[in-house]
């Protein structure tokens, strides 16, 4: 049996069915990128947001009588303004650790403390690229070795290759470290760089795929590593769960490494 409408809901019926073709449609969800293993982002941290990781990692070294390090981080970003964020991370190593000790086979604690800022100046728009900037301070120690002061710059870009659920962004850092008060057999200024490319595979699962290269000190070949990781969100902000592991590449870079991580997002 059909239900005579009352003529005002007629109306508010029709007056919809004209309307609808016009209204805009409900935005996307934006497809879940994470940065691979070891790439610094372009795009900061929302201004008043802040985000926490903490992480863990094996390295398995190529050095015969000292071949296990033992790590961990913590790392911090807060929003200042739009496209600028302070970036802050702690990390302790154990093992074979640099500053290196006279004894090749003894195990130290090491740390590395750094400070830095990171400021998006260009977004991303057609064929330009996102490009940024990453300056930090950083405080490296050992047991055995006084701290050290270095100074980091890198060069920051971000381009999507291809658009849509399935989204695919290449990511490249250049940047150059000096060491302020180098040791002898210490290099004072080394060049880095690192590029990956990171896919959406899930509704909130990212995959991606990293080459690391580091310059190291006087007598070593530069350090390669390969590496790819998994990352997960759980929920709309987290935790974010991360897992991946590396190889490197040539005689002074490590056998491989493993790492997990989890990430946390504070929204303004």
């Amino acid at each position: 049996m059909n239900l005579p409408l009352p003529p005002a809901l007629r109306r508010a019926a029709l007056t919809l069915a004209i309307l609808a073709p016009l209204l805009p449609a409900p935005p996307k969800a934006e497809a879940f990128l994470e940065d691979p293993f070891g790439l610094i982002g372009v795009a900061p941290t929302d201004a008043g947001g802040k985000t926490a990781t903490m992480g863990l990692g094996f390295t398995r070294t190529r050095n015969d009588g000292n071949r296990n390090l033992y790590g961990g981080a913590v790392e911090a970003e807060a929003g200042l303004v739009q496209g600028l964020d302070l970036r802050f991370a702690q990390t302790m190593e154990y093992g074979p650790t640099a500053p290196y000790p006279s004894d090749d086979a003894a195990k130290i604690w090491g740390g590395l403390t750094q400070l830095g800022l990171r400021w998006q100046f260009l977004e991303e728009d057609g064929w330009r690229p996102a490009l940024g900037v990453f300056g930090a301070l950083r405080t490296a120690y050992g047991e055995t070795s006084r701290p050290s002061q270095s100074g980091q710059i890198v060069g920051l870009l971000s381009k999507t290759l291809i658009e849509g659920e399935r989204k695919l962004a290449l990511t490249v850092n250049a940047g150059w470290s000096e060491l302020f008060n180098a040791m002898p057999g210490e290099r004072s200024g080394r060049y880095e760089g690192a590029i990956g490319l990171a896919q959406n595979i899930g509704a909130a699962t990212s995959l991606g795929v990293s080459y690391l290269l580091n310059q190291q000190d006087h007598g070593e070949k530069d350090q390669n590593i390969i590496a790819v990781g998994l990352w997960h969100r759980l929920g709309d902000t987290g935790p974010i769960l991360g897992f991946g592991a590396g190889a490197g590449v040539g005689d002074d870079s490590p056998r491989f490494l493993v790492f997990a991580s989890a990430k946390w997002v504070f929204g303004p």
